[in-house]
């Protein structure tokens, strides 16, 4: 697989660079591994080098992970192919993901729009009528009141829900609960990631999470058995986002925060929000004139209402700010968009999918 010149030292070289590039970018997020990374970590480690640039010929001909002869990756794996460049900057919001994008997705910031005046839900409008997203909004809005409440109990340590699923049978294990709550479980802080604060977050942003990175958290099922029992039933019914990059966690954005604004990393997934608690001076003006606590997505600002869901395509930017002095509060569930095939569902998430750039 890689033509050995008449020095061995030099292919001996090569070689020993494919090795330790293999063995030092096996991580969970595999679709990091694109030519052109390794092209630039390569060439900051070898500088006009011929060996660096025989080393990225031979990924670029390799699916991700294979070794020199080996076949091509299983039939019923996706494949990531390095594409065209992306038109950015022009003053119009589009999809732009970040890391890939699968063409022919129909597409809008927002999937949901607000209540009418008086609140009828039964008459709010779904993107396209989609009863795929009306069947998964419809699903979050009916347990809202127990979502809310298991929030309350595991997080909070407030029992306000029905003493009869919410609290065990004596008070000393209710006191117990209360005085081992929920704690958060994602580094928010940690470099690199999706959400990392050092491009992201100011303030105080707390996840607790029943599906981090596309793994469940036993413990939060075991706390909040009823939202655990709709995320399932979300992943029974193939709607649940599956990937490395699938989350479902309560999101508690502190007063005085934001996030600043992103684009997911790709378009094959819609993030639900179901607002559990929002700041009574949300709809007050800040110095912007924009609401004080709401998100934007492209050109929509959005404000949330307690048990309204808000459906959105977060490969457009999005940013979110907190300027009242109390917590936002919402369950995030991120879904699959539902132009993406069964077939298509099944190969993207499968762990073998590999990446041939």
């Amino acid at each position: 697989p890689i033509q050995q010149r008449p020095n061995p030292q030099h292919s001996l070289k090569i070689n020993e660079m494919l090795v330790r590039v293999r063995s030092g970018v096996d991580t969970a997020t595999r679709a990091a591994a694109t030519t052109r990374f390794f092209h630039h970590l390569i060439n900051r480690s070898y500088p006009n080098s011929s060996s660096s640039k025989q080393v990225v010929r031979h990924l670029s001909s390799t699916p991700f992970g294979a070794t020199p002869g080996q076949d091509q990756h299983p039939q019923d794996s996706a494949t990531v192919i390095q594409g065209p460049s992306l038109l950015t900057g022009t003053g119009v919001h589009r999809p732009s993901p970040s890391l890939f994008q699968l063409p022919g997705l129909r597409s809008l910031p927002l999937w949901t729009a607000p209540s009418p005046p008086g609140g009828d839900k039964s008459r709010r409008r779904i993107a396209y009528n989609d009863p795929y997203v009306t069947g998964i909004v419809q699903l979050l809005e009916s347990n809202f009141s127990s979502i809310k409440a298991e929030y309350l109990d595991a997080v909070m340590g407030i029992n306000g829900g029905d003493t009869k699923i919410m609290a065990p049978n004596t008070e000393d294990d209710d006191d117990e609960r209360r005085q081992s709550p929920l704690q958060p479980d994602y580094d928010v802080n940690k470099r690199g990631g999706e959400h990392a604060s050092d491009a992201l977050h100011t303030g105080s942003w707390d996840w607790h999470s029943y599906v981090l990175q596309g793994e469940f958290n036993d413990k939060f099922a075991d706390r909040c058995p009823i939202t655990a029992g709709v995320i399932n039933g979300l992943k029974e019914d193939n709607a649940l986002f599956g990937s490395p990059f699938s989350f479902c966690f309560f999101s508690t954005l502190m007063g005085e925060s934001t996030i600043k604004a992103h684009t997911g990393p790709m378009n094959l997934r819609l993030r639900v929000h179901l607002p559990l608690v929002v700041p009574a001076s949300a709809s007050d003006k800040n110095k912007d004139g924009n609401p004080k606590c709401a998100i934007r997505v492209g050109p929509k600002v959005h404000e949330w209402k307690e048990g309204e869901a808000l459906v959105l395509d977060d490969s457009y930017e999005h940013e979110v700010w907190n300027d009242t002095n109390e917590p936002r509060v919402l369950l995030l569930v991120d879904v699959w968009h539902p132009d993406v095939s069964m077939i298509e569902r099944e190969r993207i998430g499968n762990p073998k999918c590999a990446i041939r750039v």
